[in-house]
């Protein structure tokens, strides 16, 4: 179990609003995943984005499960002294935000915005991408496959290029557990504790996350969220269309958690 303690963060802090919005990325990605998104947020929000452990710089944790990241990112939020917040997951980010609003309450926290998320019982994948991306993900190459495969939209260099550095710097314990454990953990029977609301932003061509799951495995387990549909984009919304992204972003967010800030 992970213990609650002083925890060195690795972690990007733009804006200075009122209201905090707390970015946890996708499985691969990294802080850096966030910057294109938080560019046409942060005149008016405080925008934290977390390198979880294991990507990007963080270092990984001892035991990893969705419980422990949950332990870690709520006393992240406790070491940052944050009043009022929304938490935005993506893809694996948005699994852990809804176990963090599970094992509520957590001081603070106003919302919970999933961005084309890991569904809450088990991520689909083909056994044959799994196998795939259980080999060498250091591997640019292999990289390279998994960003490009996971997009609609053509990347801009710099973008894709991130994406493939923070792929290749995921720590390895890390990586299998989230293709053998964490993606297929249900969290189903927790779903009906949360008490904050819940948008859902998230693609109808999404190559990684069908809609199909989106509607089955994530609508139906939330019957207060909302769902705001985009199209034309992949699986990696906050590096494809970071500004549409920002706009739904502020589109989903509750009048009363801006009121209440």
């Amino acid at each position: 179990m992970w213990q609650r303690s002083h925890q060195k963060l690795s972690l990007t802090n733009q804006g200075n609003g009122q209201v905090t919005l707390v970015f946890l990325h996708y499985f691969s990605g990294a802080a850096a995943s966030w910057q294109w998104v938080t560019d046409h947020l942060k005149a008016d929000f405080h925008c934290v984005a977390l390198d979880l452990p294991g990507f990007g710089d963080a270092p990984p944790l001892a035991e990893p499960s969705l419980e422990n990241y949950s332990a870690f990112i709520q006393t992240a939020l406790s070491q940052l002294g944050i009043d009022r917040l929304v938490l935005i997951g993506h893809s694996m980010g948005g699994k852990l935000a809804l176990q963090v609003a599970a094992d509520g309450p957590v001081a603070g926290l106003a919302q919970v915005i999933l961005v084309a998320p890991s569904p809450p019982t088990q991520e689909p994948m083909p056994a044959e991408e799994r196998d795939r991306m259980l080999k060498d993900h250091h591997q640019p190459d292999v990289a390279s496959t998994t960003v490009d495969s996971a997009a609609q939209q053509t990347l801009p260099e710099l973008r894709r290029a991130i994406a493939i550095r923070t792929h290749t710097q995921t720590e390895d314990r890390t990586w299998r557990w989230w293709l053998l454990d964490g993606m297929n953990h249900s969290i189903a029977d927790q779903m009906s504790t949360i008490q904050v609301p819940v948008t859902v932003i998230a693609s109808a061509d999404d190559p990684v996350i069908p809609w199909a799951t989106i509607q089955q495995d994530v609508m139906q387990l939330l019957p207060q969220a909302e769902l705001i549909e985009l199209s034309e984009v992949g699986h990696l919304i906050p590096l494809e269309v970071p500004e549409q992204l920002a706009q739904s972003i502020r589109r989903a967010l509750q009048v009363s958690t801006l009121e209440a800030s």
